[in-house]
């Protein structure tokens, strides 16, 4: 288990509209630790507007189709909330915090865990996932349903489509040239949830569970 005391995050920030449509809960059994997302609640405004960023996943307009900067992830941090910063505050702050919003949309400030994937359900339910986790495991910490018989790959029972971007760049400090590889292709391939696993440096993979 992480332990949100040494953890490395990056912060990212993200407008939402209220109510969030976010479950969160204590890090740790000490307050300071803050608080964190532990589900999204499918069609609530956080799940609506993570499924946008990945219906328009093509026509994103920047250089390396990222999505980091613009979903939000169940194992997210809450660092801040319209720029008062909760990091080390008790779930009961910060519920205060959204509670005492005058506005309708809030600038949410998340931490997330450095080197992981978003990884998206095709409902917008989001999870930052480390890679080499199972796709199953995964599925159940977004309470997303998947179907099992052999458990071993197969059967093909779970198995699901994966759409996902060049993996990210690992250049040299100094290293400007460009690869010749274009940045805004989508890739496909399937996996199977109950032995597929993350792979490394992906900024996200879309999962299309047909449900």
């Amino acid at each position: 288990m992480d332990d949100p005391r040494v953890e490395s995050r990056v912060i990212y920030k993200i407008d939402i509209s209220l109510p969030l449509g976010l479950i969160l809960e204590d890090m740790d059994s000490d307050p300071s630790c803050g608080v964190h997302i532990v589900g999204i609640s499918p069609g609530g405004n956080a799940a609506k507007s993570n499924a946008n960023v990945f219906s328009n996943i093509k026509t994103l307009d920047n250089t390396d189709n990222t999505v980091s900067d613009k979903c939000i992830c169940i194992r997210d941090k809450i660092i801040s909330i319209n720029g008062n910063p909760c990091h080390d505050k008790s779930f009961d702050d910060v519920v205060e915090l959204l509670s005492s919003a005058d506005t309708s949309t809030i600038v949410l400030e998340i931490g997330r865990l450095q080197g992981s994937t978003v990884v998206n359900y095709d409902n917008g339910l989001c999870i930052s996932a480390k890679p080499g986790e199972n796709y199953g495991f995964l599925a159940r910490k977004c309470n997303v349903g998947i179907d099992y018989d052999c458990r071993s790959g197969t059967c093909q029972t779970c198995m699901a489509l994966l759409e996902f971007p060049n993996k990210r760049k690992e250049q040299s400090v100094g290293d400007d040239e460009e690869d010749g590889t274009s940045n805004d292709i989508i890739y496909r391939r399937t996996i199977f949830h109950c032995v597929g696993k993350v792979p490394r440096n992906y900024d996200w993979l879309h999962v299309l569970t047909g449900k």
